[in-house]
């Protein structure tokens, strides 16, 4: 069936010699576990495992007879720049051109599973660990020349895939000829190679990928074309999917559609395979089905019914006397926020393509977790995971939704039907509706006590369907308490960029804006004077500097601040202007600048789009997308009824580096730009208007209502 990892190996090198560095002790590298619950997609569950993942690359660089290097990785390019990365350092540490080194990756048969694509975890954690492995790699080898030349090791130089002796009285040997006989590589090399990197320089290479990408020359996974494929697709039931049933069916109208192949049920749904994707839609429309409503009334409020259903689920944290604090506090605020229901809304909706049989079965999925993806997929078929083998293609657009999710396991199951490849391809329709995951929307209760001096001495915070993400790091609380209110709403939460992190640092920044205003001091002041992290101040300062922050503003304007510490020591402090026509309610948003210390930066360019990217996105969370359901039915079919930031909705941006907490290594930047842009913006609107909006988004009509009341 598929292809060996063996089998591929030898394959590369033809009839030639290749050398595969540690390949017995890579297959006895633990591999991590399943890093997703068969159903429900927690994502804490998965951002947990994505980030403490670890995993020894050396096993995974092949180095041919001809010098040419491969690098194996089960990690997915999503946009983010993670293949650029990977090209950077591996050609870096070996000192060779692109056109030496080849990535694999995302293919389940010929990779490691070391973790989904998620949660700023791959250029920590892949990037560096190769650069790591590289080095150790490289290491090795010159042991090796040093033993077949019987010269010291110190009298050879690396350069360029090759080693030589220092005087030039030896001919060089190219490392694919040295990786003969190297059958070992110990803890020790790895250990010594990184308590000795040499520095990494980010040259600021362009994307790889970009001319393919401009060109539409890169292969999505609605590109594959499977020997005969067919399409596929599944009924829409009239409500909610977890909360339908199916009564009644009449399939004899759809199978007589031209073009269709085979029309059944499959379990609480309505499978149709077609040769064509519009004979499979029409043949969808014409089954006559009738659903089991749900027992739900469908007026639908987000905090009424968050708040009546709620559950106290655990304690986060208690720490101090919290009721002796308020007490003594010279100012105590309190204040409750509301966020939204919001989807991914990915440009490419969910997409995969299976060619299925008991024997072997192979599966091109979009998505960010191919070994999940081939998990649910064994478990569909009731075959062994051996059996089947994910292709991982590179998603159209990912922000945590293709982390999970059933379009590989759903396209096999109709392959499996037919007994011929399937193309299954979600409509824009059935993307909105036909999962119904969703970002929660979170109801948080908060009380800030502090002194007339400016020092927070107590706070209280009650989440409501979060998870009590972004609290830590960010200031110091003397006495606090923190509880978290489980709702049974029956909404999947989905794992979307900046996960929990987004809703509470809206509603944590927003809040603390405010109590430093009912004390009269600056914003930026009152963060220096309460910031836990020391890393906070000098950015604190460069993105107040880069806003222009302090000069007066024309009526209507108003300039606002979000911080936020997120992951393994990522820090980012975001700064909005923003002006508010008061006669329409429209917000635009003119400036977003960022202060970020994440580290060492592997790829500037990288880095730099994929934080704008980010920034955007929490600008449309602020100001426009809302996913409008209510009990019984999603009320979104296509991009006009999900508003998403358009080109004329960017503002100037502007981002910097900062290097002051351990620049020595990469922390990741994926998901920290989100949480803090959307409170800027939301606290530069409260500075142009006088006006704090509980509520998100901020759209005109609400901004138009609140001026008028």
């Amino acid at each position: 069936m598929a292809l060996s990892r063996r089998r591929f190996l030898y394959g590369l090198g033809g009839t030639g010699l290749i050398f595969v560095f540690d390949l017995s002790c890579a297959r006895e590298t633990p591999t991590p576990p399943t890093l997703l619950p068969a159903e429900g997609d927690d994502e804490e569950a998965l951002v947990a495992a994505a980030t403490s993942a670890r995993f020894d690359y050396r096993g995974w660089l092949v180095i041919a007879g001809d010098g040419t290097v491969t690098a194996h990785t089960g990690r997915m390019e999503l946009g983010q720049g993670l293949k650029t990365v990977l090209y950077d350092v591996i050609c870096q540490a070996f000192e060779l051109p692109r056109e030496k080194v080849e990535l694999i990756m995302g293919d389940t048969a010929l990779c490691p599973n070391d973790g989904p694509t998620t949660g700023s975890n791959a250029t920590r954690g892949v990037a560096w660990r190769y650069w790591m492995a590289c080095h150790a790699v490289k290491s090795r080898l010159l042991d090796e020349a040093a033993r077949r030349l019987s010269v010291a090791r110190e009298e050879l130089v690396y350069r360029a895939g090759e080693i030589s002796v220092r005087d030039g009285t030896r001919r060089p040997l190219g490392i694919g000829r040295i990786g003969t006989g190297v059958r070992e590589l110990s803890e020790a090399d790895l250990e010594s190679a990184a308590g000795d990197l040499p520095s990494y320089v980010d040259k600021q290479n362009p994307s790889v990928e970009a001319e393919a990408i401009v060109t539409g020359t890169k292969q999505y996974a609605g590109d594959v074309m499977a020997g005969e494929c067919l399409y596929g697709a599944f009924l829409l039931p009239d409500y909610h999917a977890p909360r339908t049933r199916l009564l009644s069916l009449d399939l004899s109208p759809a199978e007589e559609v031209p073009d269709v192949v085979r029309v059944d049920r499959l379990g609480d749904s309505v499978a149709a395979v077609g040769r064509t994707f519009t004979a499979v839609q029409k043949a969808l429309a014409a089954v006559e089905a009738e659903w089991q409503a749900p027992p739900y009334p469908p007026a639908f409020d987000n905090e009424t019914e968050i708040r009546r259903r709620r559950k106290l689920s655990r304690m986060i944290r208690d720490k101090g006397d919290v009721e002796g604090a308020l007490a003594a506090s010279d100012h105590v605020v309190t204040e409750s926020f509301v966020t939204q229901y919001a989807t991914p809304a990915p440009i490419e909706t969910h997409t995969a393509v299976a060619a299925a049989s008991r024997r072997e079965t192979t599966a091109w999925v979009a998505t960010q977790n191919p070994f999940q993806a081939r998990e649910r997929i064994a478990r569909t078929l009731e075959v062994p995971e051996e059996r089947v083998r994910v292709v991982g293609m590179p998603p159209g657009g990912g922000f945590g939704e293709k982390a999970s999710g059933s379009v590989g396991d759903r396209a096999a199951a109709l392959s499996s039907l037919v007994g011929k490849p399937v193309k299954f391809v979600y409509s824009r329709r059935a993307h909105f509706q036909q999962d119904l995951k969703y970002k929660h929307s979170v109801v948080l209760d908060i009380t800030t006590g502090v002194s007339s001096e400016g020092k927070i001495l107590v706070r209280t915070i009650d989440f409501h369907q979060g998870h009590g993400r972004g609290t830590r790091k960010l200031y110091e609380v003397p006495a606090e308490r923190s509880r978290l209110f489980r709702s049974e709403i029956g909404v999947q939460n989905a794992i979307m960029r900046g996960t929990s992190y987004t809703q509470t640092i809206y509603a944590l920044e927003s809040h603390t804006e405010m109590v430093a205003r009912s004390i009269g001091l600056d914003a930026i002041e009152f963060r220096r004077r309460n910031v836990s992290e020391p890393a906070f101040l000098p950015l604190l300062d460069r993105c107040a500097e880069m806003l222009g922050y302090g000069v007066d503003l024309p009526p209507g304007r108003g300039h606002g601040f979000g911080i936020c510490y997120h992951g393994v020591h990522q820090y980012a402090v975001i700064g909005a202007e923003v002006a508010v026509d008061r006669t329409t309610g429209e917000i635009t948003v003119t400036k977003l600048r960022g202060a970020y210390d994440i580290g060492k930066v592997m790829n500037r360019n990288t880095a730099t789009m994929g934080i704008k990217g980010a920034m955007i996105w929490g600008l449309g969370y602020a100001l426009f997308e809302e996913a409008r359901f209510d009990a019984h039915r999603s009320h979104m079919e296509a991009f006009a009824d999900y508003r998403i930031p358009r080109f004329a909705d960017i503002p100037e941006i502007e981002i910097d580096f900062l290097q002051t907490h351990r620049p020595e290594v990469p922390r990741g930047c994926g998901e920290v730009p989100v949480p803090p842009t959307v409170a800027a913006i939301c606290n530069a609107v409260y500075d142009a208007a006088g006006m704090r909006f509980y509520t998100l988004p901020m759209t005109p009509e609400r901004v138009r209502a609140a001026l008028s009341g």
